[in-house]
């Protein structure tokens, strides 16, 4: 018996050692003579940069020019991302140079966190519209202060007539907590060093030859992450932590020293927020561009109000003092949705989430359109 065990368990590793080195010798061939091209797969755009100030270490990061990526999100299945040659996000659309051009400053929710860019509000308005170039500068994780800086940097190679900023609730833990501005470095910086790492010589060994692996594996971690997102839905339940956080409960919750973000911490960061919008301001009128503010709510603020701090008066305000063009409110247009769906959150917001689902992205489109076509 344990004979025939032995040679059973014999047979199967030498189909396996077969297999294996069958499957070896083809991705080479595969890898060398039939696909030639540099593969190379990516799952974010992003590119840091580190830097050392007074001993204290600090990084920044971009997206970067002429990629391609799949992105993943906890609840929505895998998106493609591509940027264009200044490392802005788009459609892939060739662009046309006679166009006046649309500039909108943002974080994730202009970038279009966690949809394909087509229903993203950027991609929506740049499909519909067809009489502008859009560009998007927003990249995930900005604040206003890195806003203020990728303006500053799209005017120095480019022209624009209308500027739109959406304002989002986490510019504000954003403005006093993840960016800071030093003087000896051109751009905004976040406290910390990013780990960037090195490609040894055997990854590049196996990147030039072992391309079909990299290909299976790749495609198999999609369909696992499809899976693993299936799952996720059918055991959420009830419970969304979209509907209560620690970044946009300044509107509703009375600040405390316990608090991730202090009272003190909330009236340096408005203070932050207010400047650095006047120079964005100042930057629009010196170019001749008008200038437009975007504000949104949060699940949460639809739910609990603004009893403690009132974000449209507060946009009302910010944009009065410094000529806007124009303050487009969708605190409003949100809150119709959720008094007349019972559903209003899987409408408009993706999953556990606070960005928008495509619906939610059709409603922004829908009325920057109508302001942009009048």
């Amino acid at each position: 018996m344990l004979k025939k065990f032995a040679i059973s368990i014999k047979k199967i590793s030498l189909v396996t050692i077969s297999f294996l080195l069958f499957f070896v010798i083809f991705d080479f061939i595969f890898s060398n003579y039939i696909f030639k091209e540099k593969l190379d797969l990516k799952y974010d755009c992003f590119e840091y940069k580190n830097y050392i100030f007074k001993g204290q270490d600090y990084h920044d990061y971009r997206l970067l020019k002429n990629c391609e990526a799949i992105e993943k999100q906890r609840t929505v299945k895998p998106y493609k991302v591509y940027t264009d040659e200044n490392g802005y996000r788009y459609s892939k659309k060739v662009r046309q140079n006679n166009l006046e051009n649309i500039v909108f400053l943002g974080d994730s929710f202009t970038y279009g966190y966690g949809v394909d860019y087509k229903n993203s509000f950027t991609g929506i308005i740049e499909d519909k519209i067809k009489n502008y170039e859009i560009y998007n500068l927003a990249v995930p994780g900005y604040g206003i202060q890195k806003y203020y800086y990728q303006l500053n940097e799209f005017l120095k190679k480019k022209t624009t007539s209308k500027i739109f900023l959406i304002l989002d609730m986490t510019d504000v833990s954003d403005a006093i907590f993840r960016w800071n501005k030093i003087q000896e470095i051109d751009t905004p910086v976040i406290k910390s060093k990013h780990v960037i790492k090195s490609i040894s010589d055997f990854e590049k060994f196996r990147n030039s030859n072992f391309k079909g692996t990299r290909l299976l594996i790749y495609n198999l971690r999609n369909f696992l992450r499809f899976l693993e997102l299936k799952i996720i839905s059918t055991n959420m339940g009830s419970q969304d932590r979209a509907l209560s956080s620690e970044i946009a409960n300044f509107t509703y919750k009375k600040l405390d020293s316990d608090d991730k973000l202090t009272q003190t911490d909330f009236v340096n960061s408005i203070n932050i927020i207010n400047n650095t919008f006047q120079k964005i301001s100042n930057l629009a009128a010196k170019n001749n561009a008008n200038f437009y503010l975007v504000i949104f709510p949060w699940p949460e603020t639809l739910i609990n109000g603004q009893s403690e701090f009132n974000w449209e008066k507060f946009a009302f305000n910010l944009c009065s003092k410094n000529n806007c063009k124009k303050l487009i409110n969708f605190f409003e247009d949100f809150n119709y949705i959720k008094e007349n769906n019972q559903n209003w959150k899987n409408l408009i917001y993706i999953d556990d989430d606070v960005h928008f689902k495509k619906f939610g992205n059709e409603i922004i489109a829908s009325k920057l359109i109508k302001e942009l076509i009048n």
